[in-house]
């Protein structure tokens, strides 16, 4: 019997996930403010339930979007059970077909499917979806589970499901609790007089108030201060249970993606053997591919090393990970493969040996290859073939040259462009960073198209400052940059503002009402240019119409004349095609002239001749203006 048993839900994008956990928990999984404006979930959320026999279930609620399957896996990597969620009316979507690849590669074999919506179709339509689970199902771990329909206005449906799910948690398991404690952390915050919390959820063995447990990378000692399971204050917790626990170290010093143990001699590790079984649609992979691995909370880089050049789709075998970072893990976890760009998920496993050795193999590096590489990453992480690079190094330069292509088919280097290359350890840094900064941006600034591309470069340069060698990059490279991240589809651009490819502004109905308020004071106003100050004084919160006119600027709604003053687009525009017209027959204009060709007052007239000035649209001379030569 399972007395505490995490279920997560699985499915594509708004098939009701969230919804079913409300309506089965009366707990609201989307906690982030950008989940509830956007209607999406985002990051993992949790909601509990205690069944009538006393076993409580914990749920993570995982996000159904491709873009965060990432997110997805590291809640799934805690799953004991599973709700796989289809909606009636939309059937099957690619989001079903890969969470269900990702569940059937974690073994999870108990769970419910859950039909959700299905008070939005027919009989007929229930069974014609049903009959596609079944056709879905019938070769994974999921073959056998329960299939229920669910209505989240019937609550009779949510006692069916309830009934289902007390089946599920008296089965027994494999004995998890008599053994080292593990967690691996999925967030990391602090509560003022508290300190540090690190939420996850225990995959194995028991937590006490009062522990000493041990904090890896690092093997740090830390002290249990005090520990909550579902939102309530404990002093043990379970194998099973989501936990936050109350640490005695400071935030610098942990992370997502950490690991917090009972055991003080834990050996991290860079090679594993797995047990890989490919997807039917993988595709074939590649001896030395680079891949993402998914184990714990964890996502890194890693090369596969195969016996043959490759393995194909369907196929199950024994298969070495060189990994780019090291990872601390037992035989018979499970990890997830995907591919590196574009990504989706190739294929699952256990690991067999976590210390494993490297396997005979045709040198992946050749020692000409690897000399190249190591004076590329120690004086070069950015260059041309007109640096000198292979002065330092004993290789010719049509030898260097090939040497270069070899390198980047092998992706230990980019080519950024036909004259730039970058080292991959390099780039990543550089992406990393890149993604960070204007991720904040968003968190800070949500009604902002973005980050500018200079205010971005500068953030860049900013750390790259402890980098080894320095390196500085310049306009020309970042926007060399910048092109490889948004072919990749990591990010956007408008103009000179930088986002993230999945950002999107959305506005509550209270938001909408200060916009509006914005535009009809515009309008209203007895000048075209309008004071920042009048704006400030409508009866609205003032950092909301303070961000909403940085984002009518930035969408170019409205035109920021100085620090104080604004002007609608349509005026603006209007007013500088009068002005060029005129430039088109005239070689200067005057304050008076201008204020006759506008119909402007002198005032609002001087400000927006000023801003050409500083646009360098026009150029003054006393007290003409003339049209800027450049």
């Amino acid at each position: 019997m399972n007395k505490h048993m995490v279920i997560g839900t699985s499915g594509h994008i708004d098939h009701g996930k969230t919804a079913l956990i409300k309506h089965l928990t009366g707990i609201e999984t989307d906690r982030l403010k950008d989940e509830k404006i956007r209607g999406i979930t985002i990051e993992n959320g949790y909601a509990h339930l205690k069944l009538d026999n006393e076993n409580t279930v914990g749920f993570i609620d995982v996000p159904g979007h491709e873009k965060f399957i990432k997110t997805m896996i590291s809640g799934a990597l805690g799953f004991d059970a599973v709700m796989l969620v289809v909606a009636a009316d939309e059937g099957i979507k690619p989001q079903t077909i890969e969470h269900l690849h990702i569940l059937d590669h974690l073994g999870i074999n108990a769970g419910i499917i859950v039909i959700t919506k299905a008070d939005l179709v027919s009989t007929s339509r229930l069974n014609e979806v049903t009959n596609e689970i079944g056709h879905l199902v019938k070769n994974t771990v999921l073959r056998n589970f329960k299939v229920v329909t669910y209505s989240i206005y019937d609550d009779l449906s949510r006692e069916n499901l309830i009934q289902a799910l007390q089946s599920i948690s008296n089965q027994k398991t494999a004995l998890k609790e008599a053994t080292i404690s593990r967690l691996y952390i999925d967030r990391v915050f602090t509560v003022k007089g508290f300190g540090t919390i690190a939420t996850g959820t225990l995959i194995e063995g028991q937590l006490k108030k009062g522990d000493i447990i041990y904090k890896y990378p690092g093997n740090q000692k830390i002290r249990v201060k005090g520990i909550q399971v579902y939102g309530g204050s404990v002093d043990e917790a379970y194998y099973g249970q989501r936990t936050a626990i109350n640490l005695n170290v400071d935030i610098q010093d942990i992370s997502r993606g950490d690991l917090l143990t009972s055991s003080d001699h834990l050996k991290e590790t860079m090679i594993i053997d797995i047990k890989l079984k490919l997807d039917e649609t993988s595709g074939s992979v590649k001896h030395w591919q680079r891949l993402k691995l998914y184990h714990g909370t964890r996502e890194i880089l890693c090369r596969i090393a195969l016996a043959d050049e490759q393995i194909i789709s369907g196929q199950e075998k024994v298969v070495q990970l060189r990994l780019e970072e090291p990872i601390y893990c037992k035989a018979n976890d499970h990890v997830i493969l995907r591919t590196y760009s574009p990504m989706y998920t190739i294929g699952g496993g256990v690991i067999t040996n976590p210390y494993a050795s490297k396997k005979d193999k045709v040198n992946d590096i050749t020692n000409m290859e690897l000399e190249l590489l190591r004076i590329l990453q120690q004086f070069y992480p950015i260059f041309t073939l007109d640096d000198g690079i292979f002065e330092k190094t004993s290789l010719d330069y049509d030898t260097g040259i090939d040497t270069i292509d070899k390198l980047v088919t092998k992706e230990e280097l980019l080519r950024l462009s036909n004259s730039f290359y970058i080292t991959f350890e390099t780039w990543e840094k550089i992406k990393r960073i890149c993604l960070l900064e204007v991720e904040k941006e968003h968190q800070q600034y949500p009604f902002r198209a973005g980050m500018s591309k200079e205010t971005l470069r500068s953030k860049v340069n900013d750390f790259l400052k402890n980098n080894k060698p320095l390196i500085t990059i310049d306009n020309k490279i970042f926007s060399l940059i910048l092109t490889k991240l948004i072919e990749l589809e990591e990010l956007k651009q408008n103009g000179d503002v930088i986002a993230l490819k999945t950002f999107e502004i959305h506005f509550s109905d209270a938001q909408v009402k200060v916009k509006k308020a914005i535009m009809r004071t515009i309008l209203d106003y007895q000048q075209p240019i309008v004071p920042i100050s009048e704006l400030q004084k409508l009866n609205y919160d003032k950092n909301i119409i303070k961000e909403l006119l940085y984002h009518l600027i930035n969408y170019e709604i409205l035109v920021k004349i100085n620090d104080e003053n604004v002007m609608g687009i349509d005026d603006y525009s209007k007013s500088k095609k009068c002005l060029l017209s005129y430039f088109e027959n005239n070689e200067s204009i005057g304050v008076a002239q201008c204020r006759d060709l506008f119909g402007f007052s002198r005032k609002a007239t001087v400000l927006l001749l000023e801003h050409f000035d500083k646009i360098q649209l026009t150029k003054r001379n006393e007290n003409t203006r003339t049209l800027f030569k450049k």
